[in-house]
């Protein structure tokens, strides 16, 4: 299985490289050993003491644990949370088929289960592997100030023993702030792809603060994608922009697009953001003068060459994704990250070893240098501003973690075997780690 950085697939990964298997059969099949959805958390809390940073009290939160995995699958992320709500959202099963089950985040109690649903059926020869199971994930995103959850899955719909069916993903819809259980989606979308044999890697369903998007790679090796309006299932596909690109963000002003062969970025027929060059870029008007880095929170994040002294280094620039206006910017070497993040408050945001303070619009660089040894790659940002990562650009098991104060952009070194947060919220942190017994265990731990 190839090394990711999407940090609930390390996760997984975790458990399939020990031997540890779910409850389920490599077929995805349920056996009679899988809980109930509907089974609250104990007052008891934490049943499973973790070595966590001290700003979080590992004896207080709550715990769930999906120990229905198969030993093979195809790996997308089984947890989401919602900053809005304040909820943590997980996919779990029943003996009638998956649901997908949302918490308080603070006390652990059930806001709702939705009822059980059979995804698509699996493609032939999908996932990863030719013999893994590809299992539903779940998303949030936000439209017109309300947040959703989105169940989804990549399958074949429509066809029987006799036709083909299409390549599809579905998404079911469901308010985050629903109740009760069985709970019906408000909507079921269908949206056609053509994804590559290898599978689920290459699909991304996710909101980059713009609204819910899915990003696929198809056959030819283009990269497709769409926005989708989760109220009344419309889908804004990027066609003529992405002609001329490909789709990273859908915005109200128009899809942002990176070029396929030198990664400028640009709205086309509206912006080229070699317009919004940060003070220090080196030709900033050359074609290739840019490329994408990331998205999150409605911000792009850009890599630009800058001039210090003799020796040319990375420059990374945030811009506001509708507009292309440039906010701020710093010199950095390793500004790589497959995945950028945010804190809860949309305040902080991070790619790589490189962090923004957007209210101070200042930028820090946490890469290796003269006086450090090692770079921290940022995974996560808590909302007083501490960001949470690695040593090293890979979620793996027995890495060094460390802790970074953006007030300051001072690292500090965790102790050995403690984990950091793998998404934040405003008082909790989610921990994502393999279980004692089968599965993942989600661990969500209030601050101190």
């Amino acid at each position: 299985m190839r090394r990711t950085r999407s940090v609930v697939s390390v996760a997984l990964t975790a458990l399939v490289l020990a031997g540890c298997g779910g409850g389920g059969s490599p077929d995805g099949s349920k056996d009679s050993a899988t809980p109930s959805a509907d089974a609250a958390p104990g007052p008891e809390g934490p049943s499973v003491l973790l070595s966590v940073p001290s700003a979080y009290d590992p004896e207080q939160g709550w715990q769930q644990t999906l120990d229905w995995m198969p030993e093979d699958y195809s790996a997308q992320p089984l947890v989401a949370v919602g900053t809005r709500t304040d909820t943590v959202a997980y996919v779990d099963t029943t003996e009638d088929g998956y649901v997908v089950q949302v918490r308080d985040a603070s006390t652990g109690t059930v806001r709702f289960t939705s009822r059980p649903w059979e995804p698509p059926a699996p493609m032939e020869g999908g996932g990863l592997l030719s013999h893994s199971v590809q299992l539903p994930s779940v998303a949030t995103a936000v439209q017109d100030g309300r947040e959703y959850v989105v169940l989804w899955a990549h399958g074949e719909t429509g066809g029987d023993a006799l036709n083909k069916g299409k390549q599809s993903v579905r998404l079911l819809v469901f308010p985050a702030d629903a109740s009760g259980s069985a709970v019906a989606p408000a909507r079921q979308i269908d949206i056609p792809v053509e994804v590559p044999a290898l599978g689920e890697d290459y699909i991304q369903v996710a909101d980059f603060g713009t609204g819910l998007e899915v990003h696929w790679e198809s056959e030819n090796t283009d990269k497709k994608a769409v926005a989708v309006d989760v109220t009344s299932g419309t889908l804004d596909r990027c066609a003529d922009a992405c002609a001329e690109g490909i789709g990273r963000v859908g915005t109200d002003e128009g899809w942002v697009v990176s070029d396929r062969s030198q990664g400028a970025v640009s709205m086309p027929g509206t912006w080229d953001l070699r317009d919004a060059a940060p003070p220090g870029a080196k030709y900033p008007d050359d074609t290739g003068s840019n490329e994408f880095v990331g998205v999150t929170g409605g911000r792009l994040l850009t890599r630009w060459q800058a001039e210090s002294g003799s020796v040319m280094r990375s420059l990374t620039a945030l811009h506001d994704a509708a507009t292309g206006k440039l906010e701020t910017s710093i010199v950095c070497d390793r500004p790589d990250g497959e995945k950028a993040v945010a804190s809860p408050d949309g305040r902080f945001v991070a790619v790589g070893t490189v962090a923004f303070d957007l209210q101070q619009r200042s930028g820090h660089c946490l890469d290796a240098g003269e006086e450090r040894k090692a770079g921290v790659y940022i995974w996560s940002i808590a909302g007083g501003g501490t960001a949470y990562g690695t040593l090293d650009d890979t979620r793996m098991d027995n890495e060094q973690t460390a802790e970074v104060d953006l007030g300051t952009g001072t690292p500090r070194l965790l102790p050995e075997g403690t984990l950091v947060p793998d998404l934040t919220l405003k008082s909790t942190g989610v921990f994502l780690s393999p279980s004692p017994t089968d599965g993942l265990l989600i661990s969500v731990l209030r601050t101190q």
